[in-house]
């Protein structure tokens, strides 16, 4: 059984038994979703650095940059290959940095 199945048949028995909270279940899942968030605050920090230094480098904002490179304006030396993979690593971490915030507040 995956993961993901194994959180359905939980959500499945949490629904059957709504009127029990289980303080266990409770705090093991907050606590989970803690790290969870932790670990990707550490990403997105660790990619945000790193599309800093492309900017200080190339003295260019990366929502330009990115603009730019998408047309086909700059070319492919790895530097670019490399700064736009991390703002598109980045702007996934952000949509999972965004669900568990809300989830852990």
């Amino acid at each position: 059984m995956t993961t993901l199945e194994k959180i359905k048949r939980l959500e499945e028995y949490i629904i059957i038994n709504n009127s029990i909270v289980d303080s266990v279940i409770e705090t093991t899942i907050n606590k989970l979703l803690v790290r969870e968030f932790e670990k990707i605050s550490d990403i997105k920090e660790r990619l945000l650095n790193d599309v800093t230094q492309f900017e200080n480098q190339y003295s260019l904002k990366s929502a330009l940059f990115y603009n730019k490179y998408e047309k086909g304006e700059l070319g492919d030396s790895i530097d670019f290959v490399e700064w736009a993979s991390t703002i598109e690593m980045l702007n996934n971490i952000e949509k999972q940095y965004q669900l568990l915030e809300s989830s852990i507040k």
